[in-house]
């Protein structure tokens, strides 16, 4: 680390430590509890948080009073964003209802928003789930750090904030090829060791960017580049590798809960699960019921931090494959894939979901944005968004119907953009007949 980044580090932890040391308590838990996974003690402090915030909850928490003589976890209910919007009282702790929580809103990809409500502790704790596992790939703080994400008022971090912690915001709204150009400037002239998270869309319009000027490979000192909010695919993380030289990882996280797996470097593919901070489930797609090792499933958590609304047993919408034979930094069961929103897969004409099959029109590089809508059990529109003509069309439906089947009928659609979601996130798939 140059100077100035370890000052910016040490005064971090100084002003933690001057405030209780609330955040490097919880990292230095975090770190214990996952780096010795398979120890006795490390199971003890699991089941300790996990117990303390389910007694908490039937205590204190309308919708769990009459829960109290539970045996395990699978005896409280799955519940849901439709649930928990319509019944929000019945969620609050009544030991928070006259503390000042920090409220929580997202929209996702329903656009109907959801709010949560989250005690001290629980930030706190983010905090440092966020500290552990950037440090995890690569990140210390104190590094420049490139933040791309849509960016609101309420959100944005302060002058003295992003100073202190090097933080460089951009609206991914605004990126454009100026924007990307004085980037790479800041990149290439500093000192710094600097580091990336962002969307994948961003990290892709980077790139084309740098194709689009037949750029070389990056004179700067990357030391991490994380993707949150989307999955990547392969022809992305090839050009990540040719112009920065690192290979990007990817993060599953999500507004309500926080940080819920992400890959490490030297990890491989392999999605390490934050057991320290939940209790991550994989359900069947149909039943409440575990879903087999190496199938997939609907991730559903238990938060065990937000005591101000306890979420429990939480389906998150989204879907996934745990395994437990990946070799993973501390032995734990692990995603082997983490796949989108499950009101958003695309399914095959023989009703099979094809979690996958939107990535590969990455492949073709003329797209400079796409996206796959299932309007019918058989029947798909590609929207595509691209400069100067496109002489691929028949190769691209044969490609996708190799996937879908043959029997597809594949409709494409030019348009001039894909419209945003206001995280500033677009939709890569879109499914009109199995909502």
């Amino acid at each position: 680390m140059f100077f100035l980044e370890k000052i910016r580090h040490n005064v971090f932890w100084l002003i933690d430590s001057l405030k209780g040391g609330n955040i490097k308590s919880h990292y230095d838990d975090i770190k214990f509890i996952l780096e010795n996974f398979d120890s006795d003690a490390s199971l003890k402090k699991r089941n300790q948080h996990l117990n303390h915030l389910l007694n908490h909850a039937i205590e204190t928490v309308p919708f769990y009073k009459n829960y109290k003589d539970y045996n395990s976890i699978a005896d409280f209910p799955v519940v849901d964003k439709l649930l928990l919007r319509n019944s929000l009282d019945d969620f609050i702790s009544i030991n928070f209802i006259d503390k000042q929580g920090f409220e929580v809103s997202t929209s996702g990809s329903t656009g109907t928003p959801f709010v949560i409500y989250q005690n001290e502790n629980k930030k706190n704790r983010n905090t440092a789930d966020t500290i552990f596992f950037s440090e995890k790939a690569g990140y210390k703080i104190g590094y420049k750090l490139f933040y791309i994400r849509a960016w609101s008022k309420v959100i944005s971090k302060s002058k003295l904030a992003t100073f202190l912690q090097n933080i460089k915001m951009i609206n991914v709204k605004d990126l454009n090829p100026n924007t990307i150009s004085k980037m790479i400037k800041i990149l290439e002239k500093g000192n710094s060791t600097n580091a990336f998270i962002g969307y994948p869309s961003a990290f892709k319009e980077i790139c084309k960017h740098l194709d689009t000027i037949n750029s070389k490979p990056l004179k700067a000192k990357v030391s991490s580049m994380i993707a949150n909010a989307e999955p990547l695919g392969d022809p992305l993380k090839k050009s990540i590798k040719k112009y920065f030289g690192f290979d990007i990882l990817s993060r599953y996280s999500n507004m309500e809960n926080g940080i819920l797996s992400q890959q490490v470097i030297d990890g491989g593919d392999v999605f390490h699960i934050n057991w320290a901070s939940y209790f991550i489930e994989i359900l069947d797609l149909k039943e409440d019921k575990p879903a087999k090792y190496g199938t997939l499933g609907r991730v559903v958590v238990t938060d065990l931090f937000n005591y101000n609304m306890p979420l429990i047993r939480y389906d998150t919408g989204d879907l996934a494959v745990i395994e437990v034979k990946h070799n993973t930094f501390n032995k734990a069961p692990a995603f082997s894939k983490v796949e989108g929103r499950r009101m958003d897969a695309i399914y095959s004409v023989d009703g099979r979901i094809m979690t996958t099959v939107v990535y590969e029109l990455e492949y073709f590089p003329e797209l400079k944005q796409f996206q796959l809508i299932q309007e019918n059990e058989n029947t798909y529109i590609v929207k595509i968004n691209l400069d100067g003509v496109f002489n691929k069309e028949q190769k691209m439906i044969n490609l996708l119907k190799s996937f879908l089947g043959e029997e597809a009928i594949i409709y494409v659609e030019y348009v001039d953009e894909i419209p945003e979601l206001s995280s500033g996130k677009r939709k890569l798939t879109l499914n009109k007949f199995r909502k």
